[in-house]
Parts: structure tokens; C-alpha cells; sequence
């Protein structure tokens, strides 16, 4: 007679369903975490895109937030009169830049106002002042819409659906800008279509 093997230890009930529901449970969180990251960049890139305009307690300056992507920037198609942008068969042109056009209603900063006007040259398109926004000297974005009540500032909520050959505007726009009014500025238009930024010197 051959001798009867010794028992094999039996592993305890539940513990590879166990340790299958916790391999499943680690990469569902794992995945979670992964969109949650992604969900995070996206939203930073349009952050720093749009900008936004807070305001702090006891009507402190609006802060922007800082545009420190590198690269990020999309040169503008060729467009005239000068000074505008284009792309995607839509060109933005601005005139009447007023870069002191008294004060803002928080009593330290100053207004800029201009004049933006969105030509359709080819395809269909929907546009509004909102897409515009104003870089200062800090590298934070302004929304416009500042003081919309007074100075001759427009509503930039505003939007039109234009076609080939259209145009809209032009919209009076202003921002609440701090530091002196000769500092450098830069127009940052949003391309809605995928989000390129093309940015215009003011004069």
C-alpha cells in the first residue's frame, strides 16, 4: 500500500472571492481617481483660459487667475483693419481703446473700454463679448463686464449666431485693470471651437 499523502491546507471560505472583490474594488478606485485627475486638468486648462474674475472681501481688486501655460497660445490668421484676430473663419476687430476710462466701482481700480466686433468670413458661428478677456500685466485674466452700468460699458452677456458674410457688434466691453493705465495689456480671445487662445497687444 502506498502511503496516503498528507492533507492539503484548505484555504478559508471567502478569502478568494475576497481578495477578487478587493482586486475590483482597488482598480474601480483607481480608475475614480484617474477621471478625477483628468477632470481636475481639464478644468484648470479652461480656468486658465476664461479667467475668472473674483472678487475678495471689502471690494478688494478683482484677482484673475494666472495663464502660466506654456504653449497655450495660437497664432492669429491674417485679418485687417488692424488691430484684430482670427480664426476659424471668425475675426474679432477692436477699436475705441480707452485705456483710462475713469474708475471702477471698487474706487482702485481703473476701467479699460473698447469696442469688439465679431465678423463671420466663412461657415456658422456664435459669438459674444464674453470670449474676450484681458490679461494685465500679472499674468491674471479679466473677464469682461466690469461696470457694465456705467462709462458706456455694454452688456457682454449678450450672443448672436452669425453665418457667412454677418457680423455682430460692435459691443462696447469693459475691465476693471489695477496698476497705471500705460501698463502693458493683451486681449486673449477663447476660440470656442477648441478652446485657442489668440492673444492681441493692445495698443
Amino acid at each position: 500500500m502506498q502511503p496516503t499523502p498528507p492533507p492539503q491546507p484548505q484555504p478559508e471560505p471567502g478569502i478568494g472571492w475576497s481578495r477578487f472583490w478587493l482586486g475590483v474594488l482597488a482598480g474601480g478606485c483607481g480608475v475614480m481617481v484617474l477621471e478625477a485627475l483628468a477632470a481636475i486638468l481639464v478644468l484648470f486648462v479652461v480656468g486658465a483660459a476664461v479667467g475668472s474674475v473674483v472678487r475678495q472681501a471689502g471690494g478688494d481688486l478683482p484677482i484673475g487667475i494666472p495663464t502660466g501655460l506654456p504653449g497655450a497660445a495660437t497664432r492669429s490668421d491674417p485679418c485687417s483693419p488692424q488691430p484684430c484676430v482670427a480664426r476659424g473663419g471668425v475675426t474679432v476687430l477692436v477699436a475705441g481703446v480707452d485705456r483710462n476710462a475713469g474708475p471702477a466701482s471698487d474706487g482702485r481700480a481703473h476701467l479699460v473700454r473698447l469696442q469688439l466686433t465679431f465678423v463671420d468670413g466663412s461657415g456658422t458661428h456664435t459669438v459674444t463679448p464674453e470670449e474676450v478677456a484681458l490679461r494685465d500685466p500679472s499674468g491674471a485674466m479679466l473677464l469682461p463686464g466690469m461696470d457694465a452700468a456705467s462709462a458706456g460699458c455694454g452688456d457682454t452677456s449678450v450672443s448672436a449666431d452669425l453665418q457667412a458674410g454677418q457680423q455682430a457688434g460692435p459691443y462696447t466691453v469693459c475691465y476693471a485693470v489695477g496698476g497705471p493705465a500705460a501698463a502693458p495689456l493683451t486681449l486673449v480671445w477663447v476660440d470656442p471651437e477648441d478652446l485657442s487662445l489668440i492673444e492681441l497687444k493692445l495698443p
